[in-house]
């Protein structure tokens, strides 16, 4: 039975094999020589047989793990559509049951305020989250030499508009 990390493992490398044929795809399409040309698309098509025969391994172990197929949820509270806006699905105070559709922008600051206030009332009554969060590794800090002043946007040598400090 694959697990779950083998899946990815394999999905990953569909990917990047597939990401490759068509880089070699793309470089043959400009190259300076018929010897090139046929080079690369001597190696794209090699790429491509490694996403053929990885397709197929793929294909095998999601039937293996999932022989029935994969079934729709009959509610689904956030449903994305394929217009970019988003359905959100929830019950009033008497049960009644409302769509709201929200922009893609909409959903996203929803979202972000809904973590954010949960954050915070779970920080308020004593709760961490951070055990339940992935650790992030520190950032190196930004350099405060070089041509950049504090303030400015890289690549913005000008500095600041005209009467601004």
């Amino acid at each position: 039975m694959p697990t779950a990390t083998s899946m990815i493992e394999l999905a990953n490398r569909v990917c990047s094999h597939f990401a490759a044929a068509q880089v070699a795809h793309a470089m043959a399409e400009h190259s300076a020589s018929e010897a090139e040309h046929a080079a690369l698309t001597a190696r794209a098509q090699q790429w491509e047989a490694l996403v053929n025969e990885q397709w197929t391994a793929l294909c095998s172990a999601i039937w293996t793990t999932a022989p029935e197929g994969a079934q729709v949820e009959r509610f689904l509270p956030v449903r994305p559509l394929t217009n970019g806006h988003v359905e959100l699905h929830v019950h009033d105070t008497q049960a009644h049951r409302l769509v709201v559709l929200l922009t893609g922008a909409q959903a996203l600051a929803v979202g972000a305020h809904l973590t954010a206030s949960g954050a915070v009332s779970l920080d308020r009554i004593g709760q961490k989250l951070d055990s339940g969060l992935p650790h992030v590794k520190a950032a190196p800090p930004f350099p405060t030499s070089g041509a950049a002043r504090p303030g400015t946007t890289p690549g913005d040598a000008a500095g600041p508009p005209p009467g601004r400090p």
